[in-house]
């Protein structure tokens, strides 16, 4: 059971920080239906797969996408005149109250009410979120990736700490593989958002593409400033998106010794987000001026597939 203590929420967040989350909610029912929106908002996609789930299930998947969600904007989306020391602190912050909500206290923030109630019933190991925060925190000191095992290192924090996660909400005791392959979706799922995003990144000035493949493919920093792409750019996409897709086909390994509900889930979002990376092919790899998106209707193919694989299962 929760501890009667409260953390409250302008102990995380510092005064000069009028974050839009410091809203106080009265319940946590109320909480989870705040990060239910969010989701319907922000990920429609997921929000339209995940309604299969078993209600408890739903929202507490839905409180791990507000979280983490929240953990992106306090690096992406900071008020005007935020140092860095002020997100470095509010991190710090985030990570000791996961500890105190891991440890069954409770707060007045509702997306940190609703993701400390799911993290305690379903016994998410901190290390996850810590390993997550750190990785937040690396979009902030680090702008510029040298090698394939430093992105490794960071698409592991930021993504698949997510997957790891959701499977401890799917199943009560994942296995080590079954963990192993969802860690493989977070870094295919990330991927295809860096090859998507390779000109909006820049912009942020921030490039992700391992400096040492860049060089074995002959793409400077220029390169990534226009409009077009290039041929030996290309020849690099083409490359990366060949790991995305062996990513993609490991994580179906996982995704099948899920419950079929959670399957279905994981399975549709794997499914669209993949499609990115046809998009992309379809619009010639010209990342730089278009933005390579899954329609609609697509998304609503795609869901009506794997919804007919798993017709008796749910």
């Amino acid at each position: 059971m929760y501890s009667a203590k409260k953390i409250a929420s302008w102990n995380l967040f510092p005064p000069n920080m009028d974050f839009k989350f410091k809203a106080i909610y009265p319940s946590l029912e109320e909480s989870y239906q705040w990060c239910l929106g969010r989701m319907e908002i922000h990920s429609k996609s997921f929000y339209f797969a995940s309604r299969f789930l078993p209600a408890r299930q739903r929202k507490s998947v839905a409180a791990l996408y507000a979280f983490c969600r929240m953990t992106d904007d306090i690096v992406d989306e900071v008020p005007e005149g935020t140092t860095k020391e002020d997100i470095n602190l509010l991190l710090d912050n985030l990570k000791m109250t996961v500890v105190k909500l891991e440890q069954g206290y409770i707060s007045s923030d509702p997306i940190l009410y609703a993701f400390g109630d799911t993290l305690f019933r379903h016994k998410i190991p901190v290390k996850y979120i810590h390993d997550l925060i750190e990785g937040v925190r690396m979009d902030l000191n680090k702008q510029e990736y040298k090698t394939d095992e430093e992105l490794d290192l960071y698409m592991y924090r930021v993504a698949s700490t997510v997957g790891l996660m959701m499977t401890h909400i799917f199943i009560e005791n994942p296995t080590p593989r079954t963990l192993a392959r969802a860690a493989d979706l977070g870094k295919a799922m990330q991927l295809t958002n860096i090859l998507r995003d390779i000109k909006e990144d820049y912009n942020k000035g921030r490039i992700y593409l391992p400096e040492e493949t860049r060089v074995l493919y002959g793409v400077s920093v220029s390169d990534l400033a226009g409009d077009i792409v290039k041929e030996n750019l290309k020849a690099l996409i083409r490359l990366e998106s060949r790991h995305a897709k062996a990513f993609y086909r490991t994580a179906d390994l996982g995704i099948e010794e899920l419950p079929p509900a959670g399957a279905y889930t994981v399975k549709v979002a794997s499914r669209v987000y993949e499609d990115i990376l046809n998009e992309i092919k379809r619009i010639n790899y010209q990342v730089l001026s278009q933005r390579a998106v899954v329609s609609k209707l697509r998304k609503i193919i795609i869901a009506t597939k794997i919804r007919l694989e798993y017709y008796k299962k749910l």
